[in-house]
């Protein structure tokens, strides 16, 4: 999910409070159910329904094109939502699959959408509890890195990740890389490409691939095209207070984005990393 705002309502003398991830997610989810709730709410419900296809496209296309058991594997999906990526899992045969997430609401929702799947409530930014499963074959987080706006909570959550995969087992998740200047609001942080390579390094991880989720669908936060900017703001606001605009722009864009992604290496947006831990399961010297 992409939204960028600025802080309002603050005098210059203020510092600004620190970001309640729970509270925040909480209050949204209760707000917006369903697929709105854990996409850009900015776009309209019939834009946001075209996303999620093109994100199935992409993710279908990208595992069946890897060279991992995931048949085999466990599967551990991390801000879960709207149980939407535990559904694709199922959907790919994947050994087992649990879920996990950061609300009481979405972990409620889950329990009753997935009765056969585990799903525990979890902040991957803090320490893991005791009895947490270990030994994942693939750990997946989708459009939840980049709300993750403390760093040190950032270097613990890849750090648990680390701790939650078998030696060799795949990271698969989105993030935004910008190669510019970061680009942060109250709760998104989308880090700088070379930060979250190196980041993942340190880590213990490979990676081994990265492929535009998105080119020309979502907001472009890493372009400096000022035209594609407006461009974009113009769709935005037209698809905001039309959900039969967003439902055309989206028919449109679709097919266009489907071939985007098959040729572009990078995009301006959304992107998927997949990453391998490691064989030796340990951290680098």
């Amino acid at each position: 999910m992409i939204t960028c705002g600025n802080r309002i309502g603050m005098s210059h003398s203020e510092s600004p409070a620190p970001f309640d991830a729970g509270a925040y997610w909480e209050g949204r989810l209760k707000a917006y159910p369903g697929l709105c709730g854990v996409g850009n709410t900015l776009l309209g419900r019939s834009y946001i329904e075209w996303l999620y296809k093109m994100r199935r496209s992409v993710f279908m296309r990208l595992m069946h094109s890897l060279d991992f058991g995931y048949r085999a594997s466990s599967v551990l999906d991390i801000g879960s939502g709207t149980g939407f990526y535990l559904g694709l899992w199922k959907e790919l045969g994947a050994g087992t699959v649990s879920g996990c997430d950061l609300t009481d609401t979405a972990v409620s929702r889950l329990r009753m959408a997935f009765p056969e799947v585990r799903i525990d409530r979890l902040d991957i930014g803090n320490d893991l509890p005791a009895t947490f499963d270990r030994e994942y074959g693939i750990v997946s987080a989708f459009d939840v890195m980049f709300h993750i706006v403390d760093d040190s909570r950032y270097a613990r959550a890849l750090q648990n990740i680390h701790s939650l995969l078998a030696p060799g087992g795949m990271f698969v998740f989105s993030d935004l890389l910008v190669h510019g200047d970061p680009v942060k609001d109250d709760h998104m942080d989308c880090r700088a490409m070379d930060e979250v390579m190196r980041r993942l390094q340190e880590t213990g991880f490979e990676v081994i691939r990265r492929v535009p989720m998105f080119v020309v669908m979502e907001q472009p936060l890493d372009s400096t095209n000022r035209s594609y900017q407006l461009l974009w703001k113009l769709l935005t606001h037209t698809m905001r207070h039309s959900n039969s605009a967003g439902f055309v722009a989206g028919a449109m864009l679709y097919p266009v984005d489907l071939l985007l992604t098959r040729i572009c290496r990078e995009s301006p947006t959304t992107e998927i990393v997949v990453c391998r831990k490691r064989s030796d399961g340990s951290f680098p010297k």
